[in-house]
């Protein structure tokens, strides 16, 4: 009891920017356990299978807080094409997630992974006619460079043009997952738009699902309802970090994850990071920081 009583005191000391930071810094230590749980189970069981468990697991998971949360009011809607827009998305990025970590090392995809808000400026140019100007352009370009310096086939780093735009292609499904979430959110609730996530993505993955069947055992989904329940939780630290935050202090901390997943990747996988990688990261992050900053600016202005 002295022991927490202390940390409260601490806790409460300490300010907004920091809290959030702190949050955003365990949601990138928690992020890369999931992805490190997944790509040790796509050594024996097809990606289908992994993301239709993580799917049901994680619609489980929101059950009880559904039922504390008025249920009639959450299924309410009459937005279903948008939400199984956001659904098809979500399923999309997951397959193309997933596959690329059951064939880069953990730390190339997370890395790769960040490319999402590089593709959020031209899908914000095309669906919301925004005008990002010549700096923003340029920032892009430079980090799609540090994607060409990451994949350098030229060097014996196991990493394939196929392999890579899967990474890619997830990245983009995820900047389109956002856009579809912020549309929702508007009109729709956070549980709501979970709802009928989880309700969409495990009905379409059942009969992949089936077709890739291999049998499970306890170990496997035991594996699977862990990677779910790590997700759903740096989900809820990155809501938390976010909402205390201002965004240009807090966001830094979420590069961390490259670190974490290069530790967890030595660990388990003895991935060993060459230097095309770490260069390439580092102007991937650096372009998309600067990004983050400029758009803070803006709506500042604004």
């Amino acid at each position: 009891m002295i022991l927490i009583k202390k940390f409260n005191s601490f806790w409460e000391r300490l300010s907004p920017n920091v809290k959030g930071f702190i949050f955003i810094l365990l949601a990138s230590a928690t992020f890369p356990i999931m992805g490190t749980t997944v790509k040790y189970l796509t050594s024996e069981l097809h990606p289908f299978q992994i993301a239709f468990f993580r799917c049901v697991f994680g619609f489980m998971i929101i059950i009880p807080l559904i039922i504390r949360n008025n249920p009639s009011k959450i299924f309410n809607t009459k937005r279903y094409p948008m939400h199984l827009l956001r659904g098809l998305l979500g399923v999309g990025a997951m397959m193309a997630g997933f596959t690329a970590l059951s064939m880069l090392p953990l730390a190339t995809a997370v890395a790769l992974g960040f490319t999402r808000i590089l593709f959020l400026v031209p899908l914000a140019i095309l669906l919301l006619g925004e005008k990002p100007g010549y700096v923003r352009i340029l920032l892009i370009l430079v980090g799609f460079l540090g994607v060409i310096i990451i994949i350098d086939p030229g060097n014996d780093n196991n990493i394939t043009y196929f392999s890579a735009s899967l990474a890619l292609l997830g990245a983009f499904l995820v900047s389109c997952v956002k856009l579809s979430v912020k549309s929702l959110s508007s009109s729709e609730s956070t549980l709501t738009i979970q709802f009928y996530y989880g309700i969409i993505s495990s009905t379409v993955l059942i009969i992949p699902c089936y077709l890739f069947w291999t049998p499970l055992n306890f170990f496997q989904l035991s594996l699977i309802f862990f990677a779910a329940i790590c997700g759903t939780i740096a989900q809820m630290l990155t809501i938390w970090g976010l909402k205390l935050g201002a965004m240009t202090v807090v966001m830094p901390a979420d590069y961390t994850r490259l670190v974490f997943a290069g530790i967890y990747g030595f660990m388990l996988f003895n991935e060993i990071p060459y230097i095309n990688e770490i260069i390439g990261s580092l102007v991937i992050i650096v372009s998309t920081m600067i990004i983050l900053y400029l758009d803070n600016i803006k709506k500042k202005i604004k």
